[in-house]
């Protein structure tokens, strides 16, 4: 009996067989632990280059023209011409679901039909991909997927039809449908975090850009919504989403998003590192590159031929992303300081785009790093871009402050250099205001000054003395000679009192017409008779006035007024006094000196003591 049954199984999987007639060296089997399945491997595969072969034709020679043994990984052809037919037998042997989902993990094949052939020879056919209306998937999925009915015990073959003109990859999966629901809402979860970044990113990085006005962050911000916007056309998330009843847009999408996002990465790199003038020849090749991807941006959107278009424009993007490397490597070794960060958050990105793009062209393998490469990378380049921005930030405010420093003690030199030559210019006011114009001594004005102030401090401190010096017959002078011999007469003089007088306590100064004063503070009866002498004599002997070859004597008078410390005395006594003393000097004969009295400021108190 138990034989009997053993045989009647065997029997009936070998009618299921025969009646279809095709041959699966190694199908797919369920059993029920089954819940998810790559059913990658268990495909065979046959390439139709002319694409004019139906279902019936390649079930008929599928013996005969299907490849040989397992894969060693999921096939990817790449970029192809052709239309590419798989088919694989799955038996049920023992799950109890009956209800399946085949998902295939490449959304943007153009178009991908399943046909599921029954041991009755009976057909049913499934269509999707990115040029397939949406509301025609089984499953509101943004991967392609198809709805397998198979009960245990049943078993059917799947045959899939591949037409699309970019790459073909067949990663398929097979999934209990329960497990397939829990496994989507847990990747919708991911997805959403990684979008919601990036969305998140752009807001940061725009606010930062209408504050500061840097063009680097609004070329970046244009990056990552057309990167954002790309990725979400690659995960089947914007036809789903976005243009579900645009297929022909969703087709065309890849290839124009390639080169908006293409053109903004070269723009912000271009603007990040400063290329202008840390690379200036690598610049020119950025903007020849940016100039590029504006053509097969268009072209992706108006060529009729849309795989080269696709072809050349993944191809393009590969070339470029190495100058970008080439650019970030070339300014870190010139030790420019945002070339660290960049680069090692755009190596983690441009790493994952290398891989999505030679696995686009079945360089390397399709699998979950290669498929999700960019994703994986970005997510690190966001992360590590943003720190980049502060460092930014940071830099650029101690710049400014720098700036502002140098700005500021700029300001305060030139403050400074103004102030010492307004001060400068001050003095040599003063000295002008203070100086007479015709001897260069002080003039009567700041005679009058400084002498107030000597007779205050005599009050306080110490004595002072006046001396008042007056030309012999001046009058006679300049009727006989004329005025301009008696001006150059005044000046001799005064530079001969300047000679006499060498402390730089004592004041000379013009007190008018022929007349000469000089304060000496600190100075008693003795000293000040003794300079009175010691001028008058070197007048007489020393000056030597000579006018038109003639020799002309010049003596003067002098009168001397003390004021002894300790005691308040008025500036008008002591010049009174000190006049005085001249009266009498000129009284008593002239070329004399005359000291008044100490402690008597009354003029008519001296006496001559030189005759």
């Amino acid at each position: 009996m138990i034989h009997f049954a053993f045989f009647f199984v065997l029997a009936l999987y070998s009618t299921g067989a025969a009646a279809v007639g095709i041959p699966d060296s190694f199908p797919v089997v369920l059993d029920e632990n089954t819940g998810r399945l790559d059913i990658s491997r268990h495909l065979t595969y046959y390439e139709d280059s002319s694409s004019r072969l139906n279902i019936s034709e390649i079930m008929d020679r599928w013996p005969k023209i299907a490849s040989e043994g397992m894969p060693e990984e999921a096939y990817n052809f790449g970029f192809s011409n052709s239309t590419y037919w798989f088919h694989t037998r799955v038996t049920n042997q023992s799950s109890p679901n009956d209800r399946w989902i085949i998902e295939g993990l490449y959304p943007i094949i153009d178009r991908m039909e399943m046909f599921v052939v029954k041991a009755d020879r009976s057909i049913a056919r499934q269509t999707a991909g990115d040029s397939v209306p949406f509301l025609l998937r089984f499953r509101d999925h943004h991967n392609i997927n198809f709805f397998l009915k198979l009960s245990s015990g049943q078993s059917v073959d799947v045959f899939f039809r591949v037409q699309t003109s970019g790459a073909v990859q067949m990663r398929t999966l097979l999934w209990d449908s329960d497990r397939f629901s829990s496994a989507d809402h847990q990747e919708r979860f991911l997805l959403g975090l990684y979008y919601g970044l990036l969305v998140c990113m752009a807001i940061f990085n725009f606010l930062i850009f209408v504050s500061i006005r840097d063009t680097s962050y609004l070329w970046y911000v244009s990056y990552i919504l057309s990167y954002g916007l790309l990725q979400f056309t690659l995960n089947g998330l914007a036809f789903e989403h976005l243009w579900p009843e645009s297929p022909w847009w969703n087709n065309r999408a890849v290839g124009f998003l390639i080169s908006t996002g293409m053109c903004c990465v070269l723009g912000f790199s271009r603007s990040f590192l400063a290329l202008r003038e840390n690379a200036p020849r690598l610049e020119k090749v950025f903007l020849a590159f940016m100039v590029f991807f504006v053509v097969t941006g268009a072209a992706s959107l108006f060529w009729p031929a849309y795989g080269l278009v696709i072809r050349v424009n993944t191809f393009a993007a590969a070339v470029a992303v190495g100058f970008v490397i080439l650019a970030g490597g070339l300014c870190l070794y010139r030790r420019f300081r945002p070339a660290r960060y960049f680069m090692l958050a755009w190596t983690a990105l441009l790493s994952g785009m290398l891989l999505y793009t030679l696995k686009t062209f079945a360089v390397v393998p399709a699998n979950f790093i290669t498929e999700f490469g960019i994703q994986i990378g970005s997510a690190f380049e966001v992360i590590i871009l943003s720190i980049a921005l502060a460092d930014r930030l940071r830099h650029m405010a101690l710049k400014n402050q720098q700036v502002q420093q140098e700005m500021t003690e700029k300001l305060e030199s030139r403050v400074a250099e103004r102030t010492s030559e307004l001060e400068a210019a001050n003095r040599q006011l003063e000295a002008l205001s203070s100086t007479d114009g015709l001897t260069g001594v002080f003039n009567r004005r700041f005679f009058d000054s400084r002498l107030e102030e000597e007779s205050a401090r005599c009050r306080r401190q110490g004595p002072m003395a006046l001396i008042m010096i007056d030309v012999d017959h001046f009058k006679s002078f300049n009727d006989n000679f004329g005025h301009q011999a008696g001006d150059a007469c005044l000046q001799r003089l005064a530079d001969t009192l300047t000679a006499v007088v060498r402390r730089e306590t004592d004041i000379v100064a013009r007190y008018g017409g022929e007349e000469f004063a000089i304060i000496l503070p600190y100075t008693d009866a003795i000293g000040a008779s003794t300079l009175a002498e010691t001028v008058r004599l070197t007048v007489e002997r020393d000056l030597r006035f000579e006018w038109e070859g003639r020799p002309v004597p010049v003596t003067v008078s002098v009168g001397v007024a003390m004021a002894p410390g300790g005691r308040s005395v008025e500036p008008g006594e002591l010049i009174a006094a000190a006049d005085g003393a001249l009266y009498a000097s000129k009284q008593a004969g002239r070329n004399r000196v005359t000291v008044h009295p100490p402690g008597n400021l009354r003029p008519e108190a001296g006496e001559p003591v030189t005759p």
